[in-house]
């Protein structure tokens, strides 16, 4: 077999009849692979004189390469926490490369502050830019300037069609949002009244990710036989009280069990305010959630959720760092779209979900 200077890891990996994550592992020497799996992968990177000739070319250049981070701020135990720690475990196996990262952060709920995380990373040059894309018109601008300077940049969370990024890593929003319903009608059937809560914060920001769900979930019920009523609400943290006294209203309103649903990863707020209701309320409301972090987890294991979906945030940040070195190292161009799995969680089995890792 002749050596082939673009090859792609998916390709060793059809080749050696494995996993690409065994793949990975294989050529950065990390975590557990059995003998046999290693000795087929090592057969094909011996026929293609893979890394010898690509891998030691790379680890012996002196060229480095920066890639620029705008994310969200975030506390411990968020969604945007485990996005980035699957950042960081990217760049940690990419340092012998010669690859960093910096973060630019902003206030997902503040679309000013990202302005000036733009700013603050516009004062450096970089080789590629890591955009999370909360704020769409925001991005779109953001991408267009990218474009005229011939930059290089990929997506993360929420995908915006019709741009020149690079790549996009991430849930698939619209079909998150069809699941959603599909569950959600599962657990009160298609009379029931559904509300649709949005978790009021300082700044009312809606971002690309939680409309596109919402389509998503609308989508689904116009085109299965619902005959429920859909009610939007908003849920203060700070006065639980009239949050109560809304979702009591649509309860009184109904003759069967009631819907809810957040569409991003605050649900455990909602599940706090139910804490405070009379369980003649809460017991006929079910709830369904977004993002497998530590609030909703405990939310579920409680029965206080019937379902997260989760989309894999820390392999939608590895997998986007990765892209970035092997197009940068390899020449090997990204799939333009990625779409994480949607995982539909229970108390059952999020324990084993929970524990897995990268």
């Amino acid at each position: 077999m002749k050596s082939n200077t673009n090859i792609r890891i998916i390709d060793i990996a059809r080749l050696a009849g494995v996993s690409t994550g065994t793949v990975d592992r294989v050529l950065h020497n990390r975590g557990k692979v059995s003998e046999e799996k290693r000795q087929k992968v090592e057969k094909i990177l011996k026929e293609l004189n893979y890394e010898p000739n690509m891998v030691a070319r790379f680890l012996a250049s002196k060229r480095k390469y920066a890639f620029a981070i705008i994310s969200p701020t975030f506390s411990t135990g968020d969604y945007w926490e485990l996005v980035c720690n699957g950042i960081d475990r990217a760049t940690a196996e990419l340092k012998k490369f010669n690859i960093s990262t910096e973060y630019f952060r902003f206030n997902q709920y503040d679309r000013n502050s990202f302005f000036d995380a733009v700013k603050a990373f516009r004062k450096k040059e970089y080789d590629g830019v890591l955009i999370a894309t909360l704020f769409g018109p925001q991005v779109i601008n953001l991408s267009k300037e990218l474009d005229k300077e011939q930059l290089p940049y990929i997506y993360i969370d929420s995908n915006i069609p019709g741009q020149n990024n690079l790549a996009y890593f991430g849930g698939d929003s619209i079909g998150s949002g069809n699941i959603a319903a599909k569950l959600l009608l599962g657990e009160t059937g298609k009379n029931a009244n559904v509300f649709i809560a949005h978790i009021r914060f300082k700044h009312n920001e809606i971002s690309v990710q939680m409309k596109t769900r919402e389509q998503g979930f609308m989508d689904y019920l116009k085109n299965n036989g619902f005959a429920g009523k859909v009610f939007h609400i908003e849920i203060n943290p700070d006065d639980y009280q009239s949050s109560i006294e809304v979702i009591k209203e649509i309860v009184d309103q109904s003759s069967t069990l009631v819907g809810g649903i957040v569409l991003n990863s605050r649900i455990y707020e909602l599940t706090k305010v139910l804490d405070y209701m009379d369980s003649k309320y809460r017991d006929k409301i079910r709830l369904i959630g977004h993002d497998a972090i530590e609030r909703n987890i405990s939310a579920l294991k409680s029965d206080k959720l019937s379902f997260i979906l989760s989309q894999r945030p820390d392999l939608q940040g590895y997998d986007s760092i990765k892209a970035f070195g092997n197009y940068f190292l390899f020449k090997q161009e990204p799939e333009k779209v990625s779409y994480m799995p949607i995982d539909i969680l229970i108390k059952e089995n999020v324990d084993f979900y929970n524990n897995y890792k990268l």
